[in-house]
C-alpha cells in the first residue's frame, strides 16, 4: 500500500467517522494513530521505498512533521499509544542518584464518554485532529 492508497483506505474514512461521531474516543483514539503514520508513508513515497534503517526513516519523517507542523499530532498518537510520555532514566552513573521519573503528559485523566476531559498536554485533541487532517490532504502525493 502507498501513501496515497493508505490515506484514501485508512485515514480518511477513520477521520469522516469521527467526524460523524465526534464524542466517539475510539474513533478520535483512531483518526488520532492513523493520521500520525501519513508522515512515514509519505517520507517512504518521497524516497522511493528503498530498505532503510529506522532512524532514517524517522529522521524523513520528522522533517515532514515540522515542515507541516503534525509534531502535536505526534505528541498526543505516541501519548495515547503510551498511555503516558515521561522523562527516561538517565544512565546510572556510580555513586550518584537518579531523579524520580517525571510525566510530561497522559491520557489516564481521559473520561470515555466525557469529551471536556480529553486534553494532553495542553492540547485539545479533537483541534489537533482537524488540523493535523486539513494539513495531511493538502499533501499533493494524496491527492
Amino acid at each position: 500500500m502507498d501513501a496515497a492508497e493508505f490515506f484514501r483506505t485508512v485515514v480518511k474514512p477513520n477521520y469522516d467517522q469521527f467526524v460523524q461521531n465526534p464524542t466517539d474516543l475510539r474513533l478520535l483514539w483512531n483518526a488520532i494513530v492513523s493520521m500520525n503514520t501519513v508522515a512515514e508513508f509519505l517520507a517512504l513515497h518521497r524516497l522511493g521505498y528503498p530498505p532503510l534503517y529506522r532512524e532514517n526513516l524517522n529522521a524523513e519523517a520528522k522533517k515532514l512533521r515540522d515542515l507541516s507542523a503534525l509534531t502535536n499530532l505526534k505528541h498526543l498518537a505516541e501519548t495515547l499509544k503510551h498511555v503516558r510520555k515521561t522523562s527516561y532514566r538517565p544512565r546510572q552513573v556510580i555513586g550518584t542518584t537518579s531523579k524520580p521519573p517525571s510525566i510530561t503528559a497522559t491520557s489516564t485523566s481521559f473520561e470515555p464518554d466525557n469529551p471536556s476531559t480529553w486534553e494532553i498536554d495542553g492540547h485539545d485533541p479533537v483541534k489537533v485532529v482537524h488540523d493535523a487532517f486539513a494539513m495531511i490532504k493538502a499533501f499533493p502525493e494524496l491527492q
